[in-house]
């Protein structure tokens, strides 16, 4: 089973936290678009925008979904 790009019951690290080699927290925000299993997905975008700009990026995607899901609903 898989649940935001996470598999449950193994401690796996989507692949940021894998080359920032950080722990992977359950509400990682990489983790839905960044598996564990393309690595390379990650690295070309941090070698382009670095992971605090893509960090950054998601954060503010988020939101807009958020916003944007709203105002349909008025």
């Amino acid at each position: 089973m898989k649940e935001g790009g996470r598999k449950q019951g193994a401690p796996s690290p989507c692949a940021a936290c894998k080359l920032l080699r950080r722990r992977c927290a359950q509400d990682c925000v990489f983790a839905p678009y960044f598996p564990a299993d393309e690595p390379q997905k990650f690295a070309n975008v941090h070698k382009v925008f670095g992971a605090s700009n893509v960090n950054k990026m998601l954060q503010v995607g988020s939101y807009l979904a958020i916003l944007s899901s709203l105002c349909n609903t008025f």
